[in-house]
């Protein structure tokens, strides 16, 4: 391969994927450097820790070296970076102990874009997703859990609210974080493993 097309930035990324599947590791550094910083954004702004986005990333990548033959190159590469970083997020929110932070943190993230970015696209699919587990959950739960995380109310203005006492929020907001937890594992395994 001629070193001064590979490190030239009009490289193709379909072309550097398609050296990549041949093995070459200075087609996989240039894609690496070409896309690591708007991945990494993307997993930050969704998970809100830097280790958490950087071990993402890094197992994104990690799967474009290992596997790059499960990348279409007629296909939307920069879209299956997208779709492969969503599973390493899903998966790393459906197991932390910190769910209901990554709850918020989508929340968050969707009132300050206003644009329809990628980033966006993928918060937008992560919270429809989120939504959906949500409003199957039990009537009362589903109250208090919204009250919760979308009012911003605390324990007692909820049992105010609802006449009930505060231990009862607080294991409604256990039990509900539990369910969607146990939920997104679920559909994380279904859908992409």
């Amino acid at each position: 391969m001629d070193q001064s097309y590979l490190n030239s930035q009009a490289t193709s990324d379909k072309a550097l994927v398609l050296h990549i599947q041949q093995g070459n590791g200075e087609a996989f550094t240039q894609f690496y450097e070409r896309h690591y910083n708007r991945m990494y954004l993307s997993a930050y702004h969704l998970l809100r820790d830097e280790e958490d986005a950087q071990d993402a990333v890094q197992e994104l990548f990690s799967d474009v070296w290992q596997r790059p033959d499960c990348i279409n190159v007629s296909g939307n590469i920069k879209g299956y970076l997208y779709t492969v970083l969503r599973n390493r997020i899903l998966t790393a929110m459906s197991r932390s102990k910190y769910f209901d932070e990554y709850i918020n943190s989508f929340a968050a993230f969707e009132q300050q874009s206003t644009e329809a970015t990628e980033e966006t696209v993928l918060a937008r699919e992560l919270e429809q997703l989120l939504e959906e587990k949500i409003n199957q959950l039990p009537p009362k739960m589903r109250e208090v859990y919204e009250l919760s995380w979308h009012d911003h109310l605390s324990n007692k203005e909820i049992a105010e609210r609802m006449s009930i006492s505060e231990g009862t929020v607080k294991q409604h907001k256990h039990q509900a974080v539990r369910i969607l937890r146990g939920k997104l594992q679920r559909l994380v395994s279904l859908l992409f493993f």
